[in-house]
């Protein structure tokens, strides 16, 4: 599959590499050779030594230039003393602080598959044994070996496609709600894509906010983003415009954050990322009489947190999800309540289920969520939470299977559990997890 066209607007000045490190438990720095067995033995593939790099001292006691299969570009394999951490998680703090040497691999993803190329750079890190966890240096995301193993390294799904970048909110308020926030993603540019962000962001749509970054990240990895201020549709109801961030920075509030000042002092790297190409998200028009102004995305928000919510997806994390969703359907019906031999369901808590629905006039499925009545292992039936397209009203009872299956969840209260969840999340929602 060929990458879609990136408008000039977005085009990047250079391409930006990917770096992921592994944190490993012991006192010695691993053999070389016993980093690249371990890949070709999780692989079942031979890994090619390209170059043999010199090593600069005793820090870094050797780095390899590879190949590995399916991946074509050359990856940079190293060792080198554990660094100090900032933001590490709670759970993997002791580990962490406790490392004292990182196999750091580095390498540019080919932005035709971007999700597959990042696969191939973790799996180099998740097949060492010796790896308690891995950091994503440049979204700053932790992974555990637990993570790693059930999600990361699924030889059948895959990991999910927003293991690719991260959402960052910037405020200088301890209550980020009572005043405006910069939201913005982060690891789009290694995949050759802009950054997105939003802008002098209600801090009172903060969630709505992420939300709406992470539907549009997902769908630009497959389409490419579109030209400037052209409308884009995220949902049947919901649309943004993409515009450089220079245009919009330089109309901001002078409290608000997000000025070309604010992202020189903010990032130290070179080049800066944050002064790299990027695209703020819009509403439709510019707003005002006698300047106009490019503002938040007020009525893409407004759609997003509504109760029946319609967001489209990306091909890859519809299969993804469908996969993993119909893979533990078994385990959601194992831990319900059964009202009767017939499957029908109590009311708590409420299994919610995603199907295709119909497609939009561009072909775009349309996917919609139903509260399940009845269901069993072959599927069942359920009431629609929303209109569709093709004019079916909410409340219509419809009939599924599970084949056709792309998501659940099971709701009690404002607790939600999904596919993605542990299986012991499962039996605490429902009060009474096993001995």
């Amino acid at each position: 599959m060929e990458a879609p066209p990136v408008h000039p607007a977005w085009r990047l000045d250079e391409p930006w590499p990917a770096t992921l490190i592994g944190l490993l438990r012991g006192e010695s720095a691993p053999e070389p050779d016993r980093v690249l067995a371990a890949t070709a033995s999780f692989i079942g593939e031979q890994i090619d030594v390209l170059e043999l790099q010199p090593s600069p001292d005793e820090k870094r006691p050797w780095s390899l230039v590879v190949r590995i299969p399916g991946h074509e570009l050359p990856v940079v394999v190293g060792c080198e003393r554990t660094k100090r951490m900032d933001e590490v998680p709670p759970a993997l703090r002791e580990e962490v602080v406790a490392s004292r040497w990182s196999v750091v691999v580095e390498s540019l993803i080919d932005e035709a598959r971007p999700l597959v190329a990042w696969s191939r750079l973790a799996t180099i890190l998740g097949s060492i044994e010796d790896v308690v966890a891995v950091l994503d240096a440049t979204t700053g995301r932790w992974f555990d070996r637990e993570e790693m193993a059930r999600s990361v390294l699924d030889p059948d799904l895959g990991p999910p496609e927003d293991v690719l970048w991260r959402v960052q909110a910037v405020s200088d308020r301890e209550d980020v709600e009572s005043g405006t926030v910069w939201l913005h993603t982060r690891g789009l540019l290694r995949c050759g894509l802009p950054e997105l962000e939003l802008l002098e962001f209600p801090g009172t749509h903060l969630e709505a906010g992420v939300r709406l970054l992470d539907a549009a990240a997902g769908l630009l990895l497959e389409d490419g983003p579109p030209p400037p201020e052209v409308p884009y549709a995220l949902g049947p109801d919901a649309s943004v415009t993409l515009v450089p961030w220079a245009e919009v920075a330089a109309t901001l509030d002078r409290e608000s954050l997000g000025s070309d000042e604010d992202r020189a002092a903010l990032s130290q790297e070179t080049p800066n990322p944050l002064r790299a190409r990027r695209a703020v998200l819009c509403d439709l028009e510019p707003r005002g009489s006698f300047r106009k102004i490019w503002t938040w995305p007020r009525s893409a928000i407004e759609v997003l947190e509504r109760p029946e919510v319609a967001i489209y997806r990306s091909d890859t994390a519809t299969v993804r999800s469908s996969g993993l969703a119909r893979r533990r359907w078994p385990e959601v019906l194992s831990v319900l309540d059964r009202t009767s031999p017939s499957g029908e369901l109590a009311d708590d808590p409420v299994l919610l289920v995603g199907i295709p629905v119909g497609t939009d006039p561009e072909g775009r499925i349309e996917h919609g969520w139903l509260q399940v009545s009845r269901a069993d292992d072959a599927g069942g039936s359920g009431l629609l939470l929303r209109p569709t397209l093709d004019g079916r009203s909410a409340g219509t009872v419809v009939d599924f299977t599970t084949d056709q299956l792309d998501g659940w969840r099971l709701v009690r209260g404002d607790v939600a559990i999904g596919p993605d969840d542990d299986s012991s999340d499962l039996e605490t929602l429902l009060g009474r997890a096993r001995s």
